[in-house]
């Protein structure tokens, strides 16, 4: 009969140790956070890509697996920590400068000079929107480069971290993982 007590005690212990708890945040985690969102709706940050995920067909996969071998990268993951890209949102204008790793869609569209997702320009079509109570935000919004028609879709964290993808009119789509910095106005 004591050993039924005690395993009866135990077991509830563990369920209500194990309940769910809110994390609370610091005065300075707060701080910050609300530093974020007054950057998100001034539309006046920087996205520092680190890592790309094409959206890629198993057959360029494969290629693309064969023509990394040894670089530390795979098709499915492509780390871009020393190419320098971004996307900068700076109040009504946007420029980005992403590398592509995927498949064209459009053979007439392909210029060799040109295989970057890069634009510079005012964007339309800008929506914001906060999830969780805040804990992320979605950014969408088009951007035009000369001849390609982007849609950018971004998810921000209170930490700072984001996914991005990029749907492009002539290609296939390709997500970015990164950070979102203040905007350096001095340069």
């Amino acid at each position: 009969m004591k050993s039924r007590f005690v395993l009866l005690f135990l077991i509830s212990t563990i369920f209500f140790d194990c309940g769910s708890s809110k994390n609370e945040l610091s005065p300075e985690g707060i701080k910050k956070t609300e530093e974020l969102r007054e950057m998100v709706r001034a539309k006046t940050f920087k996205f520092d890509a680190k890592f790309a995920y094409p959206m890629q067909s198993n057959d360029v996969i494969r290629a693309t697996n064969a023509l990394m071998k040894g670089t530390q990268n795979l098709g499915g993951q492509i780390n871009l920590s020393s190419n320098g890209d971004f996307l900068i949102l700076d109040g009504d204008n946007t420029e980005g400068s992403l590398s592509f790793f995927g498949e064209m869609r459009n053979v007439g569209f392909s210029d060799i000079s040109d295989n970057g997702i890069n634009f510079s320009g005012p964007y339309t079509d800008f929506s914001i929107e906060e999830k969780n109570n805040g804990d992320k935000i979605i950014i969408q919004f088009d951007a035009n480069s000369t001849v390609e028609q982007f849609r950018v879709r971004m998810v921000v964290f209170t930490n700072y971290k984001s996914n991005m993808i990029v749907y492009g009119s002539n290609r296939t789509a390709i997500r970015y993982t990164g950070e979102i910095l203040p905007l350096d106005k001095d340069k």
